[in-house]
Parts: C-alpha cells; sequence; structure tokens
C-alpha cells in the first residue's frame, strides 16, 4: 500500500479561503470546482468522507453572508500566521 501524503495546514486554509469566496460569488460551477479541488488534498480513501463535510460545512453557513465573511477574515489573519 502506498503512502499518501495528508495536506498541510496552509494548503487546507488556502482551499477553504477559495471555497468561501466562491461561496460569496455565487455560481454553482465554480464552487463545485473548488469543493473538487479540496477533496483532491486529502488520499483517496478519505475522499467521500472529504467532500461530505465540506459540503455539510459550506450547507451550514449558506444563509449567513456575513459569517463567511468573517471566516475569510480569519482565514487570512491565520494564513498570515502560518
Amino acid at each position: 500500500m502506498q503512502s499518501e501524503n495528508r495536506p498541510t495546514a496552509q494548503q487546507l486554509l488556502a482551499s477553504w479561503q477559495l471555497i468561501w469566496q466562491r461561496k460569496l460569488n455565487g455560481k454553482p460551477e465554480e464552487m463545485k470546482e473548488a469543493i473538487a479541488s479540496h477533496v483532491n488534498l486529502f488520499p483517496k480513501g478519505n475522499h467521500a468522507e472529504a467532500e461530505a463535510r465540506t459540503r455539510k460545512t459550506v450547507a451550514a453557513y449558506s444563509g449567513d453572508p456575513a459569517a463567511i465573511r468573517a471566516l475569510i477574515q480569519r482565514g487570512k489573519a491565520t494564513l498570515r500566521s502560518v
């Protein structure tokens, strides 16, 4: 069995930034691409779980653009310190 790398914290933060930005833009096709890109950071055996968790998290914030903007700002601040 081959060893697969896990994503780094910086990769995950950057990926979430892209997801939240695309969510604010409101284009479904771009959102699907961002989620697919995020899922591909994880080992192949975890793709289904990563996609389900990502979609669940995005759905939880779907109705609150202010909360999404806050997540983007928090992510930017964290990326600077990483």
